[in-house]
């Protein structure tokens, strides 16, 4: 009854069902870990036991083939085409049309990227830099689960010619193998590479299932041994899998734990021949359809998230029975049918078909992601809001160059004039003031004043407030840091200070679509490595703004104004624009409520802060932003946000235009 609900097609080797049983409880992990990271954190090991069942699979069709002298390159690499190209075609057409139909020209422009990517089968590289997999905007991104794909593939075209290189040399496959494999365990250690993307970090899980493969033909009698303690391996490889809960970075020693007790379990059940727990039919079935459940699941998540769907636990469920039902349509009526196919002619259309893809993908990126398409609601003048301004700009770097007799390391360098006889404004702070800066300065120059832009990423410019995740990251915002203080105690011309910076520093953890709400931040003041035991990031916050606080009192050379953060949106203001067909919600405020909720620890500090010292002066911008009941991304039908916290051009000059008359004419304590 079973097979006839889904047929099992002619593998390569002997059928076991406890192997799909074992790939059903790696892809099972996945998509729970994908729908619901912050309960399953442990899931994406997943992808590490596929590694490693991939390795050894591969590796037991080459070398068995070898050894009964009937391997052929050119029949592998058709049968790799005909395994994986048809789903791949299904999923990629599909992943192009809803990104046609749906989405902006600035997402549908990345997604062709990503499309050319995922099709040449080089998406690893192109996420390296671009987004971390534990980064909450990874879930923008429909195909990024294509990365493992990449690094498999990667490895089908290299690995059967070294397989097959080093069996006609006749050199100890076991010995040159492990020496391989070691080289390939070493480099991510010493050399500077991604860990988690690169195919050099990753290539030797694949390579550890091949080289067990060889042990296990080699000497057969390593069964009797597995089969004799199998109740210990089973129990490692779930406390292998426990060990990485709560997990939100990539380590190569946890992984090798989990890909060594993956490895010894494939070798158990591959010559088990009673039933097993993985034998299990329901993770069998899951296991069949495994490879088309990688490829659907995480394009269905991806894109609920784009179209503005939070993902509780019914809209999961919902979720995980798409998948389940696409993946189970893909096996039942192209996989099979691909698969019985022998042709090598079939196998070239589908080589043809998926470079078609990649062309078509590299074409919607560079055509801009097809801003004309008619269908599309005009969101054009919001879509612009989304474009950061350049870091640094020439006057800038020479204007401070100038001043300090050494070129600043800060992040954000930007000023309107080198001139120094100029009188000028400063603008410092975090990525705040970054965004802060463009209104300000435009503003400002029409009352005769320069400004001056000198901030960093993730590093406030209080006093003692320097912050990173390691003590090297912490040392350079030291210096940078100590360069902004240097140029207001310079001779130059500085008239008027304002701070702006983030409120989340005060927690160690985020919120929002920027910086993964909900989960630890890791960005720490110096205090933390050195007393971790008995840190509080919040009563350092305190302690660090009230020394800058008083540093500002005691200097009488600048006006200082501390402009206290805006309301943080939690959600990706792109989610305020109008999508086709009026299909997805459009959510574009918060609830005063729950913003008062989230900043107000840090507002009462702020205003009870200040009215010890007379000489500091609050800029809040809560009134701009808000009326007795919301907070907004847009007003006046104008985008104030360029993500879920950080101002867009608009935005930057609406908030300068709001508080700029005060500015120039109020010197008064709590301007607003």
């Amino acid at each position: 009854m079973f097979k006839n609900f889904i047929p099992i097609v002619n593998h390569s080797l002997k059928y076991n069902p406890s192997i799909d049983g074992l790939r059903g409880i790696a892809i099972s992990l996945v998509l729970i870990f994908h729908i619901w990271p912050e309960y399953f954190s442990f899931g994406y090991v997943g992808v590490d036991i596929f590694f490693v069942l991939s390795g050894y699979l591969i590796t037991q069709i080459i070398y068995t083939k070898l050894e009964q002298k009937s391997f052929s390159l050119k029949e592998f690499y058709r049968n790799r085409i005909r395994r994986i190209f048809p789903a791949l075609i299904v999923v990629l057409i599909t992943t192009l049309i809803i990104g046609y139909l749906f989405m902006f020209p600035s997402e549908l422009e990345q997604l062709g990227k990503h499309i050319k990517s995922s099709s040449f089968f080089y998406e690893n590289f192109r996420l390296i830099g671009e987004v971390g997999y534990w980064d909450e905007s990874a879930a923008l991104k429909p195909l990024l689960h294509f990365w493992s794909l990449a690094i498999e593939e990667q490895f089908y075209i290299f690995w059967p010619l070294i397989l097959v290189f080093l069996y006609k040399i006749r050199l100890n496959i076991i010995l040159t193998l492990s020496i391989l494999f070691l080289i390939l365990f070493t480099i991510p250690l010493i050399i500077e590479i991604d860990k988690f993307y690169h195919t050099l970090s990753r290539a030797w899980e694949l390579a550890l299932g091949g080289l067990v493969f060889v042990i296990s033909y080699r000497y057969k009698n390593i069964f009797d041994v597995l089969n004799k303690y199998k109740i210990l391996i089973y129990l490692a490889f779930i406390i292998s899998i426990a060990i990485s809960y709560n997990n939100t970075s990539f380590s190569t020693y946890k992984t090798f734990i989990i890909v060594f007790f993956s490895a010894l379990l494939i070798l158990s059940l591959s010559h088990d021949k009673s039933k097993t727990i993985f034998s299990n039919s329901v993770l069998v079935f899951m296991g069949i359809i495994s490879f088309s459940l990688y490829l659907w699941h995480y394009v269905l998540i991806s894109f609920t998230h784009i179209f503005g769907f939070e993902i509780d636990i019914t809209i999961g469920l919902i979720l995980v029975f798409i998948s389940i039902l696409l993946s189970y349509l893909t096996y039942r009526y192209i996989e099979i049918y691909a698969r019985a196919k022998s042709s090598y002619i079939f196998a070239f259309c589908l080589f043809i078909i998926v470079l078609f893809l990649g062309l078509a993908g590299s074409y919607i990126s560079k055509k801009d992601g097809l801003p004309n398409r008619t269908h599309l609601e005009s969101n054009e003048n919001f879509e612009k809001q989304f474009i950061r301004t350049s870091a640094q700009n020439d006057l800038g770097i020479t204007l401070t160059t100038k001043v300090l007799g050494y070129k600043p390391t800060n992040n954000y360098v930007k000023s309107t004039s080198d001139d120094i006889s100029k009188k000028f404004v400063l603008i410092m702070g975090d990525s705040h003031a970054h965004t802060s800066y463009h209104g300000f300065a435009e503003e400002f120059k029409k009352y005769g004043y320069e400004t001056i832009l000198l901030a960093n990423s993730s590093c406030p410019v209080y006093l003692g407030g320097a912050m990173g995740k390691n003590l090297e990251d912490l040392n350079q915002c030291k210096k940078k840091i100590d360069t902004t203080y240097e140029l207001i105690n310079s001779n130059l011309d500085i008239q008027k200070v304002i701070l702006t910076t983030r409120m989340g520093y005060m927690y160690d953890i985020g919120f929002g679509i920027v910086d993964d709400g909900g989960k630890p931040w890791n960005y720490h003041f110096e205090d933390f490595f050195k007393n971790k035991n008995d840190y509080n990031q919040k009563e350092i916050f305190f302690d660090v703004v009230q020394k800058t606080f008083q540093y500002f009192e005691n200097n009488q050379k600048v006006k200082f104004y501390y402009l206290v953060e805006n309301p943080e949106l939690g959600f990706s203001p792109k989610n305020c624009m109008v999508r086709p067909f009026g299909l997805f919600p459009n959510n574009c405020r918060l609830t005063l409520n729950s913003y008062l909720n989230r900043a107000g620890e840090y507002r009462v500090f702020i205003y009870d802060l200040s009215k010890k010292y007379k000489n500091i002066n609050i800029l809040d911008p809560k009134d701009m932003y808000c009326d007795d009941k919301y907070c907004y991304a847009i007003k006046d039908n104008k985008m104030l946000y360029a993500d879920n916290n950080h101002h867009s051009i608009e935005g930057s000059i609406k908030q300068a235009e709001y508080f700029i008359n005060d500015l120039i004419f109020n010197g008064e304590n709590n301007v607003k």
